[in-house]
């Protein structure tokens, strides 16, 4: 289990990407290592999603931080996951993943697990709702996939925000 308290190298690397980008400092975001799935060797297409969730308690941040991490670990064990990323905007309040997938079996297989559904019901009521954005593509490269699932959600207002499908060379 990665704790988020713990990892200099997680935040070194993270923060070199961040001052790399040139994004304003509320737009720092924190991520977990890469966890490959059975998938992650598919020949796309693929399809992308990344959650977030703003919880109302500073708090929960950690243990939503932790129970994330080992539903990851999960994830990465499901038939179809081309694997999956935590990640964390602490200028924002926010967390959430990107999981990548060969089908979206997978995705709902996994929404399905007891511990998900655990996680869910016991923050759903402790702070904003879930948000997603979720899109198919060819090809991805992980940072790129999360800026841009950042940036939909950041520029919708829905919950959950379905992209078209990309053209060749996209993310």
């Amino acid at each position: 289990m990665a704790n988020l308290l713990d990892t200099p190298g997680l935040l070194r690397r993270t923060w070199r990407h961040h001052r790399a980008s040139g994004a304003p400092l509320a737009d720092f975001v924190l991520t977990s290592r890469w966890k490959n799935g059975p998938s992650v060797q598919a020949e796309g297409p693929f399809m992308i999603s990344v959650t977030q969730y703003t919880p109302n308690y500073l708090t929960d941040i950690r243990d939503i931080w932790r129970m994330s991490e080992d539903l990851g670990d999960q994830l990465a064990q499901i038939d179809g996951a081309a694997g999956v990323m935590t990640y964390i905007q602490p200028a924002r309040r926010r967390l959430g993943s990107i999981s990548i997938w060969a089908d979206d079996r997978g995705l709902t297989k996994f929404i399905v697990l007891p511990d998900h559904v655990d996680t869910m019901n016991k923050y759903r009521s402790r702070g904003l709702p879930i948000r997603s954005a979720k899109w198919w593509t060819d090809e991805y490269r992980i940072g790129s996939a999360l800026t841009r699932g950042l940036h939909l959600l950041d520029s919708n207002r829905q919950r959950r925000i379905v992209g078209p499908r990309s053209q060749p060379g996209t993310v």
